[in-house]
Formats: structure tokens, C-alpha cells, sequence
């Protein structure tokens, strides 16, 4: 299980990177060159590779091999794993003493797990861990929010690898994210910076706040955000079975399987695989560029393949014979959302009128090839949590006409597209409807909503912007409408890092800037609810509210379109990217 981080829009990667985070390894095979060497696609640049400030899928997956969790997830039922730790957190509630009413995690760190450079991996390399993500300064300000339940860890004076985790709160999540990356010390803080602060000092926003001018806690936070722990060799370091070795940018990164790492001693435990003696991911952003590497042998696998492109895949003999492909669902939905702080999207009933023009059904069989689930929510359809009894927003465009001819919107000037007098002004219903350049399929999904909603009397410009440029404007809410998507949590993940209030102001990942007193209070309530069966029916409870409210327009739950190299044996999961890297193995026949 890693730190979790923010899962941004059209990741169609938050999130996993939580399997991944406990691959770890038995021998490899060899191949004809005495070597298992792995060509993996990347679909841009990772943001960075330091484990705790990372936002991107493509970042999480490559740290996910370098770096090591206290926990890992089972990639067939996605329950918990003892990963680094001996065995799963020993959990009691507390009910007297300074954390009454919260919860302690006790944990051991294995007594075979090492750094790099020979020392053992302690509760101190966990604590430092845990203030990285506490420094006010550190830029994690998606993840610190997981960890408001912290109020202080103590080491066991007979074991320095056994500790104990307080909680002043409870919080269903707790496990997942305590169990998270645990970074060697000796490598982010040379210096020794931070050990001039305990837990305490740093366990709630009002001390964090007071401390974001100390020169110390400034300093490190310089170093820790600093290009260095980003992405140079020798200072991204952890003690997973892989060495980061070298990254060119828009071209490759590599990573080396390390000679007798200590994980081999590990046996019969999924958490401890690691087939490929090298992982190279092959920065390819154009998908028509990828699968021709993908034909060609210089990349052995691709997930996340755009309909079109999977569709000639399948049609293609060469293909055919070199590869095995698969469309399975995976954790993630796509949404058409709205920025709801926008004049013309403020009103629910507008967005609504919006939904009533979205044709998914047609999106999904002319662009989709019909291998999309159409979802009404932001939970995979598989998950006890998901609400089967939610009311579809159905294509009808009589209703959104009646529905924006209520709302005011009507076309006074008979040019085709309504208005309103907004502030004083008069204002044409235009929107923007913003994507990332390259996308095909949202491109023409785009199109298609298009015609329906002029036939409503909406105009909408689609508009296509570089990754980079997109997620900027994604974060700092430029934008009206756009076309993203999410990753889910293979369990029942926190529901306030998207649709709480808090996350739209915080660096979270409510861009819709969704919400109101009554859903901030629900979403509060079902993270301090222990009791599971209590916790659904006031998630689904959520989920109604959150889609009559109309943020967003949930679309489908995708089908991961994947393809692999038939030299290569690897297990499918839900979680993205679909495997996990470290298990690809080579088939007999080519070993």
C-alpha cells in the first residue's frame, strides 16, 4: 500500500499504485540473453519520482518498484497484506488515557529488511517518514489530509524495528494509510533536520501552521522538494527490489533489479515477486506510435489502449500472433464534470439539463465499441458500496429543454443559442469543454455532445490543451467543462479527498468545488464509522446525494484494453494498470 497520493484527473491511474507498492521478489527468468529485461510503455513523464510529493499515475507506478509499504494489497480480492511489516497492525480501541475514543496501530518492521546500504530499516526511518508528510511545507499537501488522525508514534525500547502508532480519532482508512512507503532517513535527511522535532510537535494543522516560518522545517522542505529526491540517481532511494538508475526525459526510465536484496529471503508471499532483471518504461505518449512499438517488440506491454487503436489490434495478424489482449473492467470511472463556481453552471438544474443531452449509450457504442460500463457513480458496480437503486439521468432532450427554459435560459435573439442577463450583462449559454490534446476518443466523444446540446440551444467549444498545461488548469479550476477521469481504491476509499469542501480549497481533488454542509457532515461521519455495514449504507447514501446534486455527469466505468507480450505470463487485476510489472514472467518457451 503506498502513501496515497492525489489522483488527478485522467489518471486512469489514484489510487492503485497501491498493489504495486508491494511488488517485491523472487529470482528472474532469463530469457536467450541470459536476462529478463522488460519494456514497459509510459504514457508521459512521471512528475517526479519522490514517493511522498508524486501526483501522477506514471510516478506511481515506476516509485512503486523502488520503494517499499508497510502493507501491501492482495491483487485478487484487495484485502490488506504484511508487506514490509511482520504481520498486519495489531488494532485496539482506546478507551482511556490522553488518544481516549481513537485507536492504536502496533506494528514490527521485518527483522531481514535493510537499506541499501546495509542498515536496517526502523520505526525510525517510519517516524521520519510520517514528519515528512507532516512538514507544513512539504509539497503533499493532497496527501497530509489523510493524516489528521496522527498524534504520536513510540518506539519499543527493546526492539527498535517494534512501535505503536496513537490515534486521536477514529478513521476507517486508518490501516491503509499508516501501513504506507517508508523512505530511508539516512538518504532525505542527511542532515538530520527533522529529528528536531517529535510527532507532536507536528500532529495538528494549528501547530503546523505555526511552524510553517522555522528555518529548519523550511529548510528540509527545500531539500525534500528540491529536483534531487525528484529524480536523480543515488537520491531516490528505497528499499524495494529495484534501483532507480537513470530517467531521460520524454524518452526513458530505468530500473535495475538489485543483487541479493534482502526481500529474497522472503519466500511463498505474493509481496515479494520480482521477475524482470531490468524495468525500462518507454516514454510514449502518441498511442499510434506506442502500438507500432507494440507490433515491433520494443515495448512488451500497453494498458489503457484507446478503443480505435485496440479495435486494428485485434484485426491486425501480426498483432494477433505476437500478443495477448484482453478489455477487462478496471477501478476507475470517467465523468463529464462541471465547475460548479461558474455563472452559467451554478445552477443544478442547468447541469442537469446537461445530463439529459448526454447520449451514453450511443457514446459508448460508437466510440467505445460498447466494451464501457455505463455507472452512476463513483464506486465500481462490484463493491458492496455501490448503490444499484440510484436514477439514471436519461437522454432526453425534451426534458432539458423544459428544464433550461425554467432555469431562465431562453433565446431571446434567435440565433440558436440561449441566454440570460447574469450580473447585469447578457450571457450566451457557451461553454468551454476542455481535454487533454491527443485523446481521440474524448475528443469525438466531445463532438458527439456537441450536436445534442445545440439542439438544446447550448454551444460548446471544445478545446484542447497539452498534459501539462491541462492539469494546470485542472488544479487552479480553469475550466467549465471537461471530460476526466478518476481512480478508484480497490476498498471503500475516502470519499472527502473529491467531494468534500475542504478539498476544494486544500489542493485536494474536488476541482467540481462540490459540496454543502449536510454532504461535508455525511462524508465526516462514514470516515469515523468502524462498523462496515454502518459505513455502506451511509455511502450510498452519499452517492445519491452527490449525483442528484449533478457535480458531474458519471459516464462509465472503462474497460482497460490491454496488451501483452505472449513471451510474457502475467496475472490480470482490477487495479490499474491492469498487472503488476514486477510479476511479468517469461513463458516457458521462451525461458
Amino acid at each position: 500500500m503506498t502513501w496515497k497520493s492525489s489522483a488527478r484527473i485522467i489518471m486512469i491511474a489514484v489510487v492503485a499504485g497501491s498493489v504495486l507498492a508491494a511488488c517485491k521478489g523472487k529470482k528472474s527468468d532469463t530469457g536467450a540473453n541470459g536476462q529478463n529485461y522488460l519494456n514497459a510503455r509510459s504514457m508521459s513523464d512521471p512528475d517526479m519520482l519522490n514517493p511522498i510529493n508524486l501526483t501522477s499515475t506514471d510516478g506511481r507506478h515506476t516509485a512503486a518498484l523502488i520503494f517499499m509499504s508497510m502493507n501491501g494489497t492482495d491483487p485478487k480480492d484487495y484485502h490488506l497484506t504484511p508487506a514490509l511489516a511482520v504481520s498486519r497492525a495489531k488494532i485496539t480501541e482506546l478507551t482511556d488515557g490522553e488518544f481516549k475514543g481513537g485507536i492504536k496501530l502496533e506494528y514490527e518492521i521485518r527483522p531481514e529488511a535493510q537499506w541499501d546500504n546495509g542498515t536496517p530499516v526502523t520505526a525510525a526511518d517510519y517516524i521520519f517518514t510520517l514528519k515528512s508528510i507532516l512538514n507544513p511545507n512539504t509539497k503533499c499537501t493532497p496527501l497530509r489530509p489523510y493524516y489528521e488522525w496522527v498524534g504520536d508514534v513510540v518506539v519499543d525500547s527493546a526492539n527498535p524495528k517494534k512501535f505503536t502508532i496513537y490515534a486521536r480519532d477514529k478513521y476507517f482508512m486508518i490501516e491503509e494509510f499508516a501501513g504506507g512507503y517508508v523512505i530511508p532517513e539516512y538518504i532525505y535527511d542527511p542532515q538530520h533536520i527533522m529529528a528536531k522535532f517529535t510527532i507532536r510537535d507536528l500532529n495538528t494543522n494549528q501547530k503546523r501552521d505555526a511552524l510553517k516560518g522555522n528555518a529548519d522545517i523550511q529548510k528540509f522542505a527545500n531539500d525534500f522538494n528540491s529536483e534531487k529526491y525528484q529524480r536523480e540517481k543515488g537520491s531516490v532511494v528505497g528499499c524495494g527490489p529495484y534501483e532507480f538508475v537513470e530517467w531521460k526525459t520524454g524518452q526513458n526510465i530505468t530500473l535495475q533489479r538489485k543483487k541479493n536484496w534482502w526481500g529474497d529471503k522472503i519466500k511463498d508471499n505474493r509481496d515479494f515477486i520480482a521477475y524482470p532483471d531490468k524495468i525500462t518504461f518507454k516514454i510514449i505518449n502518441d498511442v499510434n506510435t506506442a502500438a507500432t512499438a507494440l507490433k515491433d517488440g520494443q515495448i512488451d506491454e500497453m494498458y489503457s489502449i484507446d478503443p480505435k487503436s485496440f479495435e486494428e489490434l485485434l484485426k491486425n495478424d501480426v498483432a494477433k500472433q505476437k500478443l495477448k489482449m484482453d478489455a477487462p473492467s478496471i477501478f476507475a470511472f470517467t465523468y463529464i464534470g462541471f465547475n460548479t463556481k461558474k455563472a452559467k453552471l451554478a445552477d443544478r438544474n442547468v447541469r442537469e439539463a446537461i445530463a439529459h443531452c448526454i447520449n451514453r449509450k450511443q457514446i459508448n457504442d460508437v466510440i467505445n465499441f460498447g466494451k464501457n460500463q455505463i455507472s452512476e457513480s463513483f464506486v465500481h458496480p462490484t463493491q458492496a458500496h455501490y448503490n444499484k437503486d440510484i436514477k439514471p439521468f436519461d437522454y432526453d432532450l425534451d426534458l432539458a429543454r423544459k428544464m433550461l427554459d425554467e432555469a431562465g435560459w431562453k433565446d431571446s435573439d434567435g440565433d440558436g443559442f440561449r441566454d440570460k442577463m447574469i450580473n447585469g450583462e447578457k450571457t450566451k449559454l457557451s461553454l468551454d469543454f476542455k481535454i487533454p490534446a491527443g485523446n481521440k476518443s474524448r475528443e469525438q466523444t466531445g463532438i458527439l455532445i456537441k450536436e445534442d446540446l445545440k439542439k438544446v440551444g447550448i454551444d460548446l467549444n471544445i478545446t484542447a490543451r497539452e498534459w501539462s498545461v491541462y492539469i494546470q488548469d485542472m488544479d487552479k479550476k480553469d475550466f467549465e467543462v471537461t471530460y476526466g477521469g478518476y481512480s478508484m481504491s480497490s476498498t471503500m476509499g475516502d470519499p472527502k479527498q473529491m467531494w468534500h469542501t475542504a478539498s476544494a480549497v486544500t489542493g485536494g481533488s474536488n476541482m467540481f468545488s462540490y459540496g454543502n454542509a449536510a454532504s461535508d457532515k455525511l462524508i465526516e461521519e462514514i470516515r469515523a464509522e468502524l462498523d462496515e455495514s454502518k459505513r455502506i449504507e451511509m455511502y450510498k447514501k452519499l452517492e445519491v446525494m452527490i449525483h442528484d446534486d449533478v457535480p458531474c455527469v458519471f459516464m462509465f466505468i472503462p474497460a482497460n484494453r490491454l496488451a501483452v507480450n505472449k513471451r510474457y505470463s502475467v496475472e490480470e487485476t482490477l487495479i490499474n494498470p491492469g498487472y503488476l510489472y514486477n510479476e511479468f514472467k517469461l513463458t516457458q518457451s521462451n525461458q
